[in-house]
């Protein structure tokens, strides 16, 4: 298992930013869809926090295939790092399209609804984790299902899909991650430099190969504050900042280069979420968001319950009420924070999602 906790430690930084909900609906509460957004698909790249079952049919990394990880609302596991329902499932049911299926999962061929690309442990860079679906390998896939989609609907419907869908990504946290790790403290401003503009550098390269495929539209869930994961806070309970540090950094860097990308790319629309100040929001006030332990998790091991043991199938402790935790293991979130998130993502307003929130996204 020491090598399953390494690979997830990196895997949740893309998990911690906030939103803040006056007041938060159960994760039962309906959201209205309107029809017009039935004709754009959602498709979803990303890490553990995104991933709806991909890593169960990779054979290489970590994956949410035991109890109690699906407890809450699957009632068994169901490759997802939560008790429940992920972002990307509540998205799609907002935009009333079914549960994003993993693009790897037997006998699936029906593209035009929503495909999850996202693998646990995956990053963007190449060279950073070469056993997982980074984000080249996630668009060379992405690519592969634009082709068989044209030979299914043929050219025109194909194009028409894909530029009406909805592209969201949760990912690049877990470089920087590794870089933290593997490193001393502090950090040298140039290895940090070298790894930001590497990073940045790809995804402009991957976000244009999709977009000479006909992707148009674009939804990037901003970093949270990751040095406040159980997984990584210190002995006396305080963040680790020098983590959360690199963030920020790459959350200033990369709106101006999304904008950047809006006047070179014409017909190109995005969203960004502001993740870290949503989770800040609940790590700072927990109760207002409905949250009674925002520092432990509700299934682990150790301090805070910050070890990834729940993946070891007996040696870990579990709550009663995953309901009243902010996270349901060391780097995810419960069910009820992710449905909170995915209301921000869907209909906050511009001080916490720009320049369009997803319901706008998805409409235009």
């Amino acid at each position: 298992m020491a090598k399953t906790r390494s690979a997830m430690l990196v895997s949740i930084l893309v998990i911690c930013s906030t939103f803040v909900l006056l007041t938060p609906l159960s994760s039962n509460a309906q959201i209205t869809v309107t029809k017009k957004h039935e004709n754009s698909p959602l498709y979803v790249f990303g890490d553990s926090l995104y991933d709806t079952g991909m890593a169960l049919y990779i054979d290489k990394g970590p994956a949410a295939d035991s109890f109690p990880y699906g407890e809450t609302y699957f009632k068994h596991p169901a490759g997802r790092f939560s008790d429940g329902r992920l972002i990307p499932d509540y998205i799609a049911q907002f935009a009333n399209l079914p549960f994003p299926e993993p693009y790897f999962k037997t006998n699936f061929s029906d593209f035009s609804k929503a495909v999850n690309f996202a693998d646990a442990a995956a990053g963007v860079l190449v060279d950073g984790r070469p056993n997982t679906l980074n984000l080249k390998l996630q668009t060379d896939y992405y690519i592969e299902m634009v082709g068989k989609m044209e030979q299914q609907y043929g050219k025109a419907v194909t194009q028409k899909l894909v530029s009406n869908a909805v592209h969201i990504f949760n990912l690049g946290a877990n470089d920087y991650v590794d870089l933290w790790n593997q490193n001393s403290k502090p950090l040298d401003s140039s290895l940090v430099d070298t790894l930001s503009n590497k990073v940045l550098g790809n995804f402009t390269f991957h976000i244009t190969r999709m977009y000479d495929q006909g992707a148009r539209k674009f939804a990037f869930h901003g970093f949270g504050p990751v040095g406040c994961l159980p997984a990584f806070l210190q002995e006396d309970g305080n963040c680790s900042e020098s983590l959360n540090d690199l963030m920020k950094l790459h959350n200033q860097r990369f709106e101006p280069l999304a904008k950047s990308w809006a006047i070179q790319f014409p017909g190109f629309k995005y969203s960004i979420y502001d993740f870290y100040t949503s989770l800040s929001a609940r790590l700072t006030n927990g109760t207002k968001y409905g949250f009674k332990e925002t520092q432990s998790a509700c299934c682990g091991s150790g301090p805070f319950r910050g070890k990834f043991s729940c993946m070891d199938k007996v040696n870990f402790t579990l709550c009663d009420d995953p309901t009243q935790y902010l996270w349901f293991d060391a780097g995810h979130p419960s069910q009820t924070a992710d449905f909170q998130f995915s209301q921000e993502f869907w209909a906050a307003s511009s001080n916490l999602v720009s320049p369009y929130n997803l319901r706008t996204l998805f409409g235009n």
